[in-house]
């Protein structure tokens, strides 16, 4: 894939996000202090005037947005504006939850993840019923990101590739040449955007998770001057869903502003301290041992409910699926000069990229996958990038909601390699030894967080205003971390490790596979969360809910989806 439109689907396929659904088109409530509130007309947001007070206009049909007027660098705060564009399911009158709750901020992780899409596509769906409908809930466009103002947006520029090794899997890995190309690709990539987004009065500088933290505070702040929000005596304290990256978006607003911190769960846990390293990215070591649980379910499922079933154990399917590996030894290919070496290296990539993302969202994705790996084997034997491709496809679907948006390659990039400075100009030599051990964590993903660090070498935006910690403090109420057992991007141990971190914190632990408690769909832990939103009470320490259905709709033993080490 050499175009831009591909590497943007690429390497918006690696942003650590939650997985996508479609909201039920369910009526909301408009505010009732919005200016325009017997208005019919929905309106767009390049008709809503930025603001510094919080003013809800129709939109979507179910929806309300509002554009707020904030600060572009916080420190000038008589400088240039940036516009933060918001999306509400506004709290139902006389709801069965109980009395209005007030305003419940959420973010859907990446980085790169535009907030209202992903209140659009999951917001009645899958985030309502949990949290209640007496909350307005609420989500935001990072700054630079989907419809915010500066926009980052360097879509004319360059292209890149995406893509490595662990828990028992094996196979063929990437070459040299890769390498060499990406680094390429990086600084070219890197230049054009500084060009288009890089001044001090462009978005690029502008995208930390500080400056996030920051624009939450913001909107806090205006809610709290509205008439709905004097109707909540904790309406300057914020109520918080982070999913994933939105996780340490989560812990970096705790450490800035512990004061302000309402019912608070980060979901997905973040390391922050390895986030912000840029180079110990070391969340990753679980992504093999969530594909190998595929084998299991596979095999308890059996051959009327999974495609790629084989054999009588779950070792024969992880045969099967390695075998398909095998011819696809790009190193090898390209050393012999084979003139299919590009297609096998292409190949070699998509397949470990859309297997990869399986691991996110394994109740709904293995089903999908056993299908496709069995369009792998049959793509083999005359092999073209678009058969596997197509393969890739089977089973996917695009959620149809009106009003999205397209994500960029800038977005993830410019919001994550801006905090990281340090890897910028580090030559594939300097960076090998990083590159290296990110690979032998996972067989999927290594070569995928690998080549993102390349790209970081080659971006020159520094992000304006970076927290880099300390992480932690004696926060006004305790927050709730949520961690699956068995999670490919945040492990468990984040949660263990950050958790004892905050005055109070504790932990609800999901005996599940997958990525965030979206991806567990689990009812207890749902029931808990439901609760600690509703009361504020958290759901007692070491909270822990048991193994439901997953892929296939089969329940397993335990030690499918518990680390070794945590049963």
């Amino acid at each position: 894939m050499t175009d831009n439109t591909n590497m943007a689907h690429q390497i918006s396929r690696i942003s650590i996000c939650v997985a996508l659904g479609i909201s039920l088109a369910t009526a909301s409530v408009l505010p009732k202090d919005s200016q325009v509130s017997n208005s019919t007309k929905q309106w767009t947001f390049d008709e809503i005037p930025a603001s510094t007070d919080l003013i809800w206009y129709p939109c979507f049909w179910n929806y309300s947005c509002a554009m707020l007027d904030v600060p572009l660098d916080h420190s000038k705060p008589n400088g240039t504006r940036a516009s933060v564009p918001l999306i509400m399911i506004a709290a139902q009158s006389n709801s069965t939850d109980g009395e209005y709750q007030g305003m419940l901020l959420t973010n859907p992780g990446g980085p790169g993840n535009a907030g209202v899409d992903f209140l659009l596509e999951d917001g009645y769906l899958v985030l309502l019923p949990v949290v209640g409908k007496n909350y307005d809930i609420v989500a935001f466009d990072p700054r630079g990101m989907g419809r915010s103002i500066p926009l980052a947006d360097c879509s004319s520029s360059s292209s890149s590739k995406l893509r490595r090794r662990n828990f028992g899997l094996s196979g063929p890995e990437l070459d040299t040449f890769y390498w060499t190309e990406e680094f390429q690709t990086a600084l070219q990539f890197g230049a054009e955007c500084n060009a288009t987004m890089g001044g001090s009065g462009e978005a690029g500088p502008h995208m930390s998770t500080a400056v996030l933290a920051a624009d939450m505070l913001s909107i806090v702040d205006a809610f709290a001057k509205t008439e709905r929000g004097q109707d909540v005596s904790s309406s300057s304290s914020l109520n918080y869903w982070g999913f994933s990256y939105g996780s340490f978006i989560g812990e970096t607003f705790a450490s800035m502003y512990p004061d302000r911190v309402g019912r608070f769960a980060i979901d997905g846990v973040v390391d922050p301290e390895d986030y912000i390293s840029g180079t110990e990215l070391m969340d990753i070591y679980l992504e093999d041992a969530v594909i190998d649980s595929f084998f299991t379910y596979c095999h308890l499922a059996g051959p009327s409910l999974c495609e790629f079933y084989t054999g009588n154990s779950s070792e024969d399917i992880r045969h099967r699926f390695e075998n398909i590996f095998l011819p696809l030894n790009a190193s090898y290919a390209l050393a012999q000069n084979w003139t299919n070496a590009t297609t096998i290296q292409q190949s070699l990539e998509f397949i470990k990229s859309t297997v990869r993302l399986t691991a996110y969202t394994p109740i709904e994705s293995y089903p999908i996958l056993a299908t496709q790996l069995v369009a792998y084997e049959a793509t083999l034997s005359n092999l073209t990038v678009a058969a596997i491709e197509a393969a890739s496809n089977i089973g996917t679907t695009t959620p149809n909601i009106t009003g999205t948006v397209p994500q960029l390659t800038e977005w993830f990039i410019g919001a994550f390699c801006g905090e990281i400075p340090s890897v910028y100009g580090n030559t594939y030599e300097e960076l090998k030894p990083h590159i290296d051990t990110i690979e032998e964590e996972s067989f999927l993903t290594g070569e995928i967080w690998a080549t993102t660090l390349v790209l970081c070498s080659g971006w020159p935006i520094t992000a304006s205003w970076r927290y880099a910690g300390p992480f932690g403090g004696d926060t006004k109420n305790p927050i709730l971390f949520i961690s699956n057992t068995l999670d490919p991007a945040t492990p468990i141990e984040n949660s263990q490790r950050w958790a004892p971190r905050f005055k109070d914190a504790q932990i609800l632990t999901i005996e599940a596979i997958g990525h965030t408690s979206m991806a567990a769909n689990n009812s207890c832990a749902n029931e808990k969360i439901y609760r600690f939103f509703q009361t504020g009470n958290l759901p007692g320490r070491d909270s822990r809910c048991a193994v439901e259905a997953g892929p296939f709709g089969v329940t397993p033993e335990r030690s499918v989806i518990i680390e070794k080490d945590d049963c």
